[in-house]
Protein backbone atom coordinates (compact mmCIF):
# COMPACT_ATOMS: atom_id res chain seq x y z
CA UNK A 1 0.00 0.00 0.00
CA UNK A 2 1.76 3.46 -0.99
CA UNK A 3 1.29 6.65 1.11
CA UNK A 4 0.84 9.42 -1.12
CA UNK A 5 1.09 13.37 -0.35
CA UNK A 6 -0.72 16.36 -2.00
CA UNK A 7 1.90 17.54 -4.46
CA UNK A 8 4.01 14.31 -4.63
CA UNK A 9 5.06 13.10 -8.36
CA UNK A 10 3.26 10.02 -9.88
CA UNK A 11 2.74 8.05 -12.65
CA UNK A 12 0.65 5.33 -13.42
CA UNK A 13 1.99 1.47 -13.24
CA UNK A 14 1.24 0.92 -16.73
CA UNK A 15 3.31 4.74 -18.05
CA UNK A 16 2.52 7.59 -18.84
CA UNK A 17 2.89 11.14 -18.21
CA UNK A 18 4.11 12.33 -14.80
CA UNK A 19 1.04 13.46 -13.00
CA UNK A 20 0.51 15.60 -9.38
CA UNK A 21 -1.41 14.23 -6.34
CA UNK A 22 -3.85 16.98 -5.83
CA UNK A 23 -5.77 14.70 -2.85
CA UNK A 24 -7.77 11.49 -1.64
CA UNK A 25 -11.28 10.47 -2.58
CA UNK A 26 -12.34 7.64 -1.39
CA UNK A 27 -9.73 5.41 -2.11
CA UNK A 28 -8.18 6.60 -5.07
CA UNK A 29 -5.90 10.20 -5.31
CA UNK A 30 -7.10 13.12 -7.79
CA UNK A 31 -4.24 13.54 -10.23
CA UNK A 32 -3.84 16.69 -12.39
CA UNK A 33 -1.23 16.51 -15.42
CA UNK A 34 -0.16 18.68 -18.71
CA UNK A 35 -0.29 16.93 -22.07
CA UNK A 36 1.81 17.57 -24.68
CA UNK A 37 0.06 20.56 -25.72
CA UNK A 38 -0.04 22.11 -22.31
CA UNK A 39 -3.61 21.30 -22.04
CA UNK A 40 -4.52 20.50 -18.44
CA UNK A 41 -6.07 17.29 -17.22
CA UNK A 42 -7.36 15.75 -14.05
CA UNK A 43 -8.50 12.40 -13.19
CA UNK A 44 -8.79 10.25 -10.09
CA UNK A 45 -7.13 6.71 -10.23
CA UNK A 46 -7.37 3.88 -7.40
CA UNK A 47 -4.10 3.66 -5.24
CA UNK A 48 -2.59 0.53 -6.83
CA UNK A 49 -2.59 2.13 -10.43
CA UNK A 50 0.28 4.54 -9.07
CA UNK A 51 3.82 4.29 -8.81
CA UNK A 52 6.03 7.35 -7.17
CA UNK A 53 7.90 8.80 -9.86
CA UNK A 54 11.25 8.38 -9.57
CA UNK A 55 14.12 10.19 -11.85
CA UNK A 56 16.40 7.56 -12.93
CA UNK A 57 19.97 9.27 -12.84
CA UNK A 58 22.93 8.42 -15.64
CA UNK A 59 24.74 5.74 -14.97
CA UNK A 60 28.20 8.48 -14.37
CA UNK A 61 26.28 10.30 -11.85
CA UNK A 62 26.41 13.38 -13.73
CA UNK A 63 23.30 15.41 -15.50
CA UNK A 64 20.20 14.30 -15.36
Amino acid sequence: MEIFEIGQIVRLKSGGPKMTIKGADEGAWACQWFDRNGKLHNDTFPEDMLDIFVKKRHASGFGG
